[in-house]
């Protein structure tokens, strides 16, 4: 498992990268380059500052056992994205807990799913060894949540 507090210092870590990131294929999408098929090449220049990266620590509460819906993180590694390490929220009860802690049938746990940036490292056609960074985007579980059920009403 991976602790609450360290997966949040790493989402806020990932999420200024990401940000920088952004700001600097802004500016450097005022600089395009053609390929030889005449087709528009666009490039980005990668400045990581590491004064962005120290940032004070906080120990929030951690709330995957609080909740009445708690859930667990798995973790999950591929070392073709940025950040290489995600984790996922497991809701760990169908029902949600009550005021005595036992699981309530009347109520369904269900994940709260959250949209994150990751960089794709793609090999380049080019040499054998050239690699560059598309941005892609993932659905990713961050905790779990009640809901009521879904009642259909059929007439």
């Amino acid at each position: 498992m991976f602790p609450a507090a360290n997966s949040s210092r790493l989402t806020v870590i990932g999420a200024v990268v990401m940000v920088t990131m952004l700001m600097m294929a802004e500016v450097a999408s005022k600089h395009p380059r053609k390929r030889s098929d005449g087709s528009v090449k666009q490039t980005v220049s990668l400045h990581l500052d590491p004064d962005l990266l120290l940032l004070p620590s906080r120990n929030p509460r951690p709330l995957h056992n609080a909740s009445i819906s708690p859930w667990t993180y798995n973790t999950s590694r591929d070392e073709s994205l940025y950040p290489p390490v995600l984790s996922e929220a497991h809701c760990l009860l169908k029902g949600c807990r009550d005021l005595e802690g036992k699981e309530d049938q009347n109520l369904q746990s269900r994940p709260i799913w959250y949209q994150v940036m990751v960089l794709k490292r793609v090999k380049t056609n080019e040499t054998e060894h050239s690699y560059h960074y598309r941005l892609e985007t993932r659905n990713v579980p961050v905790g779990c949540t009640c809901v009521r059920h879904l009642v259909h009403v059929q007439e």
